[in-house]
C-alpha cells in the first residue's frame, strides 16, 4: 500500500509525500501495534520532499519489544530516492532493508517490497 501510493504522488508531483499527504495509514491505532511503533522517516508527515539518488527514509518499523533474535530498535526500513539512470531521473525507486540478522527471518520477503 506505502509503495503504491508513494508512485502515484511522486507521479504527480515529482516529490515524496508524507503519509499524510499520500494517505496512508500505518498499522495500529497512531501507528502503533502490541509489538511495533511506525514512522515515516525523515519525510515528515504532511510534507513533501524532493527526491536524490540518495536513500531517503519513508517508513521505518521499530519493534517495541525483543521479537525471538530481533533486538529491540528501527530494524524495519524502507527508502526512497530518483532513479539516476532513468533519461529523464524521473522514476521513483524504492529499498527495503532489516537492518539486524536476527530481525530478517521473521519477515524473509520484507526486502522485495518496491520491486
Amino acid at each position: 500500500t506505502y509503495v503504491k501510493l508513494q508512485q502515484a504522488y511522486f507521479s504527480e508531483a515529482s516529490k515524496a509525500g508524507g503519509w499524510q499527504l499520500i494517505g496512508y495509514m500505518a498499522p495500529g491505532v497512531n501507528s502503533k501495534t502490541t509489538n511495533f511503533e511506525y514512522t515515516p522517516g525523515t519525510i515528515a508527515i504532511a510534507s513533501s520532499a524532493t527526491l536524490s539518488g540518495t536513500r531517503t527514509v519513508g517508513w521505518q518499523a521499530h519493534n517495541v519489544a525483543t521479537l525471538n533474535e530481533c533486538a529491540i530498535g528501527d530494524n524495519w526500513t524502507v527508502g526512497l530516492a530518483v532513479d539516476a539512470s532513468a533519461a529523464t531521473a524521473q522514476d521513483i525507486i524504492f529499498s527495503s532493508q532489516v537492518t539486524a540478522g536476527g530481525c530478517a527471518a521473521l519477515t524473509p520477503t520484507f526486502d522485495k517490497i518496491g520491486k
